[in-house]
């Protein structure tokens, strides 16, 4: 049976080549979400024109409005039977805070905040309750967020910082309720990435975390996943 998967931030970065490996390398049907028609739109046709089972399901999607998201999950769960996997990799902090690098956070707008966590950590939340259900009904899932080890130390602004942290701890306290329906929440950590903001010329490509999250559901055994559970 084909695996049913939902991607955020499908259009550009982590987010697409996450729901580009998951179509083209493992056959699985996406629901792929963003702002951006014209890019969706475009990762539908490179997948298409590998000719594999696998497809993309472009839906433009704002993750700040909540009956739009609920009307989304809604629509996929009318037409499938079951949500394999939810990806989380919508964040508008780093379009937010890319006007005022270099300045310290009190001289930065607010706004720079509240892009920070209302596309990251709120959005993240939001998502994962409303497709949650879904998954405990069926005694089986995974809920991935993508996160930064910017969590950790300090890197590129305050607001960066702090919805990092917040998306590793929405991870763990996640899997602790969930651990008993056999759903699982784990946050990964990308490196330094090659995506259309952050070009880093060593980074890591977008494929190649797609492949980290393919791994996760197509290799790792269930002894692994129970100790990932939670973990970043």
């Amino acid at each position: 049976m084909t695996k049913i998967a939902i991607v955020t931030g499908a259009s550009r970065g982590f987010g697409r080549g996450i729901a580009q490996v998951l179509a083209t390398e493992a056959g699985y049907k996406v629901y792929a979400t963003a702002r951006n028609k014209s890019a969706l739109d475009e990762l539908k046709k490179a997948v298409d024109a590998t000719g594999g089972q696998g497809q993309i399901i472009p839906i433009v999607l704002d993750q700040t409005d909540d009956t739009a998201v609920t009307d989304f999950v809604n629509q996929v769960t009318s037409s499938e039977s079951k949500i394999d996997l939810l990806v989380n990799s919508a964040y508008g902090g780093l379009i937010a805070m890319t006007p005022h690098f270099g300045k310290p956070f009190w001289e930065r707008p607010i706004s720079v905040f509240d892009g920070s966590m209302e596309v990251g950590v709120r959005s993240s939340y939001v998502m994962s309750k409303l497709v949650a259900p879904y998954m405990v009904k069926e005694k089986n899932g995974l809920i991935v967020q993508i996160s930064s080890y910017g969590g950790f130390v300090y890197l590129f602004d305050v607001g960066y910082g702090v919805s990092h942290a917040a998306m590793d701890r929405l991870s763990f306290d996640m899997a602790t309720e969930l651990r008993d329906h056999n759903v699982r929440a784990i946050t990964l950590h990308p490196g330094a990435g090659q995506t259309e903001i952050t070009a880093f010329p060593d980074g890591e490509s977008p494929e190649y975390v797609g492949r980290s999250v393919m791994a996760l559901m197509e290799q790792a055994d269930e002894s692994f996943l129970n100790k990932a559970n939670g973990k970043t």
